[in-house]
């Protein structure tokens, strides 16, 4: 079995291009017939510019998308939060205690956006208390109120929730809550220990205990705040590596207003009213229960896909979501090696969770105009490597216009 599926890859990738010589039917074939991709659920949709449909298999059948539900919650993220906005960590003192207080921001003490040596995003916080003459304080408490505490959304399989691929979500996260591939089971509490360290190293002792404060509540005195990038840059980093956490972070985040914490329903229900009425697309057609993907329960429709897809190229909004999406041959995106051959052409987004593979995108034609495409195999047994190669197929055959 493994020598067919490879010779077969090796059939679709012989002329350096993964299309040449294939239709996209003939691909499609090629997937179809593959053990053991040939007892799986294929879901296929490719449409021109003007939406002549060029291709389909079960393009209004709901599919389970892995990652590619990003591309509907990072829409719905960048609409109501605004692509320029920057969430805020901020800084209280209350009485003797310091209070670090969430903001829904996923990137707060992150290395991908230089927060190193470990102590650095905590600089401006500690420079605050030295600036005011504060030697010692007695609490270190992390104020996570912005949020409600359900941190995990219900659907998603207990054997994933103990990788760091399925980190809790909360209002104050710190360093991307990374313990290697143990999940933290309390982000805020993650953050105010690293926090009391970073005090203790720079001359501020703690003469207290690590508290966690759920319930909003007055501090006394604000006195600093570290600004997130913009949620333009944070977006890049769920849609190109594709990064569950600020993916889950972002949306929640997004019903964070009018002084009540933000909580997974009402932020699904405002993405929900978001795509059906903005995008257009049809309330039948998708249900999403995470932000990111992980859940097996999240459905969706080829044709729901493409729809997206299209809102997203519409030339009001091309330039922000052409360069937010993975690109073939780009170092930090999920399609680095992946059709390598279309890196000035195609954008798009890869979804993986067990037994799932999925890409979505849109393709540039070498004379003008676009294509768009929803690629997913669900119920498969094999590796996922040879099903990425084989839904490649069909993009790269898509791409020859």
């Amino acid at each position: 079995m493994k020598r067919l599926i490879f010779l077969l890859i090796l059939l679709l990738w012989s002329a350096g291009d993964p299309a040449r010589g294939q239709s996209i039917g003939a691909s499609v074939d090629t997937a179809l017939t593959t053990p053991p991709f040939d007892a799986a659920l294929w879901f296929v949709l490719v449409e021109d510019e003007d939406g002549r449909i060029i291709y389909e298999r079960n393009a209004k059948q709901l599919a389970i998308p892995a990652s590619v539900r990003k591309l509907f919650s990072s829409a719905a993220v960048a609409t109501c939060l605004d692509v320029e906005s920057q969430l805020e960590t901020q800084l209280w003192i209350d009485g003797e205690d310091v209070v670090i207080k969430g903001g829904g921001d996923p990137s707060f003490g992150s290395d991908r956006y230089g927060y190193e040596p470990e102590a650095a995003a905590f600089e401006p916080f500690l420079a605050a208390l030295r600036a005011r003459g504060i030697v010692q304080v007695r609490d270190v408490i992390a104020d996570v109120s912005m949020f409600d505490r359900v941190t995990l959304p219900y659907q998603w399989k207990l054997g994933n929730i103990t990788g760091d691929s399925a980190t809790p979500v909360d209002a104050l996260v710190y360093s991307e809550s990374d313990l290697g591939s143990t999940a933290v089971p309390s982000p805020g509490h993650f953050a105010a220990d690293a926090f009391r360290r970073a005090l203790e190293a720079g001359g501020i002792s703690v003469a207290g205990t690590i508290r966690t404060q759920s319930d909003a509540r007055a501090w006394a005195s604000h006195i600093a705040s570290v600004p997130s990038p913009f949620v333009y840059d944070l977006l890049a980093t769920v849609l190109k590596p594709s990064h569950n956490l600020f993916a889950e972070t972002l949306l929640k985040r997004v019903s964070a207003y009018g002084g009540k914490p933000a909580s997974y329903d009402e932020s699904r229900e405002r993405e929900r009213m978001f795509l059906i009425g903005e995008v257009g697309i049809d309330e039948n057609s998708f249900r999403f229960v995470d932000g990111s993907g992980l859940a097996p329960d999240d459905l969706v429709t080829p044709a729901a896909i493409v729809k997206m897809l299209r809102w997203m190229n519409a030339p009001v909004r091309r330039g922000i979501y052409w360069n937010l999406l993975a690109a073939p041959a780009e170092r930090e995106g999920t399609l680095r090696s992946r059709l390598t051959p279309l890196s000035d052409r195609l954008r798009g987004k890869t979804g993986t969770v067990a037994g799932v593979n999925s890409l979505a995108g849109i393709i540039r034609g070498r004379n003008g105009g676009y294509r768009y495409f929803a690629v997913i195999v669900n119920h498969h047994l094999g590796y996922s490597s040879a099903a990425s190669r084989l839904i490649d197929g069909i993009v790269g055959a898509a791409a020859e216009f």
